[in-house]
């Protein structure tokens, strides 16, 4: 491995899921593993300039968004899984990988 493959490898977890700014442990599919949750709809509104003030009364849902390292997982999970964060259950939705880091998004119905 290069020696900046190396070091985005110790990134990913000492700086970017650090557990003393964002980073925290959370049960992901029954493996405990350091990550980070986002409602993806506010990292959404956030993005685009509307803040929290825009609802949607009419969704009966719920949205996650886990980053995670991939070799943290047993498997890379894939679209239209069944998921669990903490034992609440989703369906994966998303998955991308980029430098060992997964980007799963996930949805649930709460009806």
């Amino acid at each position: 491995m290069s020696a900046f493959k190396d070091m985005v490898a110790a990134d990913n977890k000492d700086v970017f899921l650090n557990m003393d700014e964002f980073g925290e442990k959370h049960n992901l599919n029954g493996a405990d593993c350091q990550c980070i949750l986002q409602n993806s709809a506010a990292v959404q509104a956030l993005s685009i300039g509307e803040g929290m003030h825009k609802t949607y009364p009419e969704l009966y849902g719920d949205d996650l968004v886990v980053n995670v390292e991939a070799g943290e997982l047993p498997e890379i999970p894939v679209y239209g899984q069944l998921f669990s964060v903490d034992d609440k259950n989703y369906l994966v939705d998303t998955v991308k990988e980029d430098m060992g880091m997964l980007t799963i998004g996930l949805v649930a119905n709460e009806r």
